[in-house]
């Protein structure tokens, strides 16, 4: 398990979002694939940058794949950050038809501290935001934001935390790796954007994918 200093909020747990799909969701029928580099341009409000879509379509490479039914926009997503009212908040996500695996969902919250591994034997970090890392099954990706957030305690750092999970991959380790943080970087970007991080315009348009030591 990992660990970090999260918010503790006596508030019922988010709701899950799933009457706010939008985009390519909300047009297709239960069931119905999506070509990869389609998907790609639509998933997670199109916020995948030319090359993440690349990385999208190697790490999703020869399976059928359709957007996730609580995909939601992320603007409304953003604004249930603002209120920071509870768990992790579920944004996007991809379904793979063919198989029982499962997909790959993105999620957004609220972090007092940077996160510390319990395990970091196989975990590769990143030089992306004020942290980053994977050990390919999931992968985390921090910024500091200085944004005025309303449940959050303006006393303490507070750091806009997204998370990856999945797919499954018979790709090598090291490469899944630095494909989900591909992934996961220009959401998190967009996602501080909208939720007001004044660090936002400090993020680059590409990550750096080289690895780096972990925290002693």
């Amino acid at each position: 398990m990992t660990k970090r200093t999260t918010l503790t909020l006596a508030v019922a747990v988010l709701p899950l979002l799933a009457m706010a799909t939008v985009g390519c969701s909300s047009d297709k029928s239960e069931g119905e694939t999506t070509s990869l580099p389609q998907l790609a341009r639509e998933v997670c409000d199109s916020s995948l940058s030319p090359a993440a879509r690349k990385d999208f379509e190697k790490l999703f490479a020869g399976r059928k794949v359709e957007e996730a039914s609580y995909s939601s926009n992320l603007t409304k997503v953003a604004d249930e950050l603002k209120q920071a009212k509870g768990d992790d908040v579920e944004a996007c996500g991809v379904v793979l038809s063919d198989t029982t695996d499962r997909g790959m969902i993105i999620r957004f919250g609220w972090a007092y501290g940077l996160m510390s591994p319990s395990d970091t034997s196989e975990t590769a970090f990143f030089s992306v935001g004020d942290q980053a890392y994977s050990d390919g099954r999931i992968a985390y990706a921090l910024v500091k934001c200085s944004a005025s957030v309303p449940n959050l305690d303006p006393e303490e750092k507070h750091y806009l935390l997204a998370r990856l999970n999945g797919p499954d991959s018979e790709l090598p380790l090291a490469e899944r790796q630095k494909l989900q943080i591909s992934l996961l970087y220009p959401v998190l970007r967009k996602m501080a954007g909208l939720v007001g991080c004044k660090e936002a315009a400090d993020l680059t348009a590409s990550p750096s994918l080289s690895t780096t030591r972990g925290p002693e």
